[in-house]
């Protein structure tokens, strides 16, 4: 029991720890590529290194995608996996909870059955030794 509790405490930290994470990626990737486009052309006298990596996008389309538009349609992806899974994980939850709900209707069903049959043989033993 306690080591459930404490994958679940891990698990947990873990998701939060990975949501922050791309979080920042996300930020990171969004500033990098709104500057690469509104400096188009302007960065050539800047002395500032960031600016010199943002040439060197500007100037590499291929390595722009590679760098910062395909990691964001990865997350993109990776987010809507994640959200498929869990709507299908709800459903099913769902159903298992509708079936032990009509294993218990089905249980009750048959014990009433049981107890009217037992019933009707003791009144039916009654009746014969009247």
């Amino acid at each position: 029991m306690s080591t459930e509790n404490d994958a679940s405490k891990k698990s947990g930290w873990l998701r939060i720890g990975l949501t922050i994470g791309e979080i920042v990626l996300i930020a990171f990737l969004l500033t990098v590529s709104i500057i690469a486009m509104t400096t188009v052309g302007s960065a050539s006298g800047s002395t500032n290194p960031f600016m010199g990596f943002i040439k060197w996008l500007q100037l590499n389309p291929l390595f722009f995608f590679l760098l910062i538009v395909f990691p964001l349609i990865l997350i993109f992806l990776f987010n809507i996996y994640l959200l498929i899974k869990n709507l299908n994980d709800k459903n099913e939850k769902a159903k298992l909870t509708m079936s032990k709900e009509e294993l218990l209707e089905e249980a009750k069903r048959q014990a009433r059955e049981e107890v009217l049959t037992e019933i009707a043989k003791q009144q039916a033993q009654n009746q014969e030794k009247k």
